[in-house]
């Protein structure tokens, strides 16, 4: 059986992991495609009291956010690169400052955008009753997370963003069929796989309208 395979789009291609690699994929300027390979050291496969339910779910939330920035920081990297200028090292080792950086910005605006803007807007209705407050406010949300999707999506480069994590799905799902990796086998499976996290988010939220 194949190993569990994940990932992520990032700017001009993908990322993936297994449980112990991870890789990103991105097409240069010049239009050649740069592969960067790094291992993963999780501290679950160091000490067994991270494997415990519950400690285990945030250690492996905090690994696929770190690991994720690090790809998209590649990524960036590279597609920053001026294709008329010579070669030069590109930057593929990112601290871990910056990681913390990156996640005091992105924790930060996810919280106002999803869960102080949709309470806010849900205080100024007239409303009484908690149990239509909390529904409200869950519709809102989730109005809010649909609508930012389709606006981001309007952008040209993050509807590239889009396509790869299209081409990410079909390629995960090839790969769990056991099919051969070419681009003519990748092609005729779906664009829809079970474990994308943005449909994870979204039925997080609409479940969290009613629990």
């Amino acid at each position: 059986m194949a190993n569990s395979i994940g990932g992520q789009a990032v700017l001009e291609g993908v990322m993936m992991r297994s449980p112990s690699k991870w890789a990103v994929a991105v097409r240069k300027p010049d239009g050649e495609i740069a592969e960067v390979v790094r291992e993963i050291t999780s501290p679950m496969a160091r000490n067994r009291i991270f494997r415990l339910p519950v400690i285990r779910g945030v250690i492996a939330l905090g690994e696929s956010l770190a690991i994720g920035f690090r790809a998209l920081a590649i990524s960036a990297n590279y597609a920053a690169q001026d294709p008329e200028a010579e070669a030069g090292e590109v930057q593929t080792e990112i601290s871990r400052g910056q990681i913390i950086f990156s996640f005091a910005i992105a924790i930060g605006f996810a919280l106002m955008l999803f869960k102080v803007t949709p309470a806010l807007i849900t205080n100024w209705l007239p409303i009484d009753t908690t149990g239509v407050f909390v529904v409200i406010e869950g519709v809102i949300r989730v109005c809010i997370f649909l609508l930012y999707l389709l606006l981001i999506s309007l952008l040209p480069d993050l509807r590239r963003v889009f396509q790869y994590h299209a081409a990410e799905h079909k390629a995960i799902n090839a790969y769990e069929a056991g099919e051969d990796l070419t681009p003519e086998r990748v092609q005729k499976f779906s664009l829809i796989h079970p474990r994308c996290g943005t449909a994870f988010l979204l039925w997080v939220m609409v479940i969290g309208i009613f629990v």
